[in-house]
């Protein structure tokens, strides 16, 4: 969690000082609910903003740990215990997220998927989104934290490279490198670029080979050229949608 609040302290100073982490014996009732241990990393980050996560969290909801030992508790539609319910989503179609313990990704941490409470639903509706919990919030500092404060914003999709081939997350990265971009060193299957005038997300879930850019400027020219070269040496699509 160090290095997450460090980053997040780098895109926002003072930032720790904005969340509230909760005590251990929150974590042992709900490990007491939900009748399982609940993995390491998970544990550090309810210690360390489980209570309290600030705009890194924005949109998610019923993440304290007491709430969610009340739905183990209370709630007859929980999923098997294989799946840990970690975060709310308050959508129309309520795509909750929840750590699958039978899929361990890095230490002591798994898969984030997603699925709506109903019958079975995580046996028809289930998408796999990040390949730990560890991942999904370094990508939310950059997306909830950093993006935010560049002005022009755009999305890309991956559909066609040059030549009609599918273009390669490892290509894209070598493009962005040359432009000046910084890759961090973590995460390692969604990667995050910074410049000093910029920030990008590549975003890949685990089980596909598809991704998405999200990107922030600070000049729209220096947008629009950056635009111009990654459709044309790698093939990405704008997504229309995105904000600018």
């Amino acid at each position: 969690m160090e290095e997450l609040l460090s980053l997040l302290d780098r895109y926002a100073p003072g930032y720790r000082g904005r969340v509230q982490g909760v005590y251990g014996w929150r974590l042992d009732e709900l490990e007491d609910r939900f009748g399982r241990p609940c993995p390491g990393f998970y544990r550090a980050f309810a210690l360390a903003m489980g209570a309290e996560g600030g705009p890194l969290l924005e949109g998610l909801h019923e993440y304290h740990p007491s709430k969610i030992a009340d739905l183990y508790a209370l709630a007859p539609w929980m999923p098997p215990r294989r799946f840990l319910y970690v975060f709310g989503d308050v959508s129309p179609d309520g795509q909750h997220y929840f750590l699958d313990l039978d899929a361990p990704s890095e230490a002591e941490d798994c898969h984030v998927v997603r699925f709506a409470f109903g019958e079975q639903t995580w046996t028809t509706r289930l998408t796999r989104r990040f390949v730990s919990l560890r991942e999904m919030l370094f990508v939310l500092a950059m997306t909830n934290v950093h993006l935010p404060i560049f002005p022009h914003r755009a999305e890309y999709l991956s559909t066609g490279g040059p030549a009609g081939a599918p273009p390669r997350a490892e290509d894209v990265a070598v493009i962005l490198e040359r432009l000046g971009f910084t890759r961090l060193p973590y995460p390692r299957r969604c990667l995050l670029f910074e410049r000093h005038d910029a920030g990008i997300l590549l975003y890949r879930r685990p089980d596909d080979p598809g991704f998405s850019l999200r990107v922030g400027f600070l000049d729209p020219a220096k947008l629009r050229g950056f635009e111009a070269v990654i459709e044309d040496a790698a093939g990405l699509s704008r997504w229309r949608g995105a904000a600018v």
